[in-house]
């Protein structure tokens, strides 16, 4: 083997080291790059977990704080407002009926009565628990019309089936945000609610207000979100609109959905 052919083996094999090399330490890099991206995501799950758990501690210490609320109100304050009630219905009874003000008092102290009680109810988790759907929706139809002076027709076909504990509180949400809507948007004067039991729990609400073109709707993320809540409880909700043509929203269970 002369010198040249030294050298040329020599050139190969300082050339085969140098990619050995460049390769273990490319390697090296994509190994250390795998964990650090690795250590972020560790560190941003457990950030994401920390955040859950705070936001979990404080909707739990409101629920907390709305329940003790809610029991101060139906059990002591609504009391204390029934005993007031009866002293003065000892004595000025008699005085209601030839002053007009003595019975518009007497009469506005029962309706503060009974706020105070459906404020208790409606706050108190334990009374919310064991509330059927249709009671709470009843509920809320009074609170509406007492306070706006929209009449609330409702009405109930049969004997509708409760849905589950989880189905129960989406719906009553749901409702209450496309109430929500209907007396921030649509002019409404009059509200209807309807419920039935077909294939389970059926709840159709409508206004006869101005309603809105869906497709040009700018709340259409908030519409999807309707649907979207509704379809995690095997539920479909259908939007029926039109401008001028007031708003209907019906809530239906999914025969296809799986429990």
């Amino acid at each position: 083997m002369d010198s040249t052919d030294q050298i040329v083996i020599v050139v190969i094999a300082a050339t085969v080291l140098l990619v050995v090399l460049v390769g273990f330490v490319g390697l090296l890099l994509v190994v250390n790059a795998n964990r650090r991206h690795r250590h972020r995501a560790a560190i941003a799950e457990q950030q994401v977990l920390r955040d859950r758990e705070v936001r979990d501690a404080e909707r739990e210490a409101v629920r907390h704080t709305l329940t003790e609320v809610g029991r101060e109100l139906h059990d002591n304050v609504g009391q204390l407002l029934q005993v007031a009630q009866m002293g003065a219905m000892d004595r000025l009874e008699a005085e209601a009926a030839t002053d007009p003000a003595v019975d518009t008092t007497l009469r506005t102290l029962e309706q503060a009565i009974q706020e105070v009680r459906r404020l208790g109810r409606a706050l108190n988790r334990d009374i919310w628990q064991k509330r059927s759907l249709l009671d709470a929706l009843q509920d809320e139809a009074v609170r509406v019309e007492r306070l706006t002076g929209i009449p609330v027709h409702m009405q109930v076909d049969g004997r509708p089936s409760e849905p589950n504990a989880d189905a129960k509180t989406i719906l009553f949400r749901t409702f209450q945000e496309v109430l929500h809507n209907a007396l921030s948007h649509s002019r409404a004067t009059e509200l209807s609610i309807h419920v039935g039991d077909t294939g389970g729990f059926t709840l159709r609400f409508a206004d006869n207000g101005r309603g809105f073109d869906p497709r040009a709707a700018t709340n259409g993320s908030g519409l999807m979100n309707i649907r979207h809540r509704c379809a995690l409880i095997g539920f479909t909700a259908t939007l029926r609109t039109a401008p001028e043509q007031g708003t209907t929203w019906t809530f239906l269970p999914d025969p296809h959905h799986a429990p």
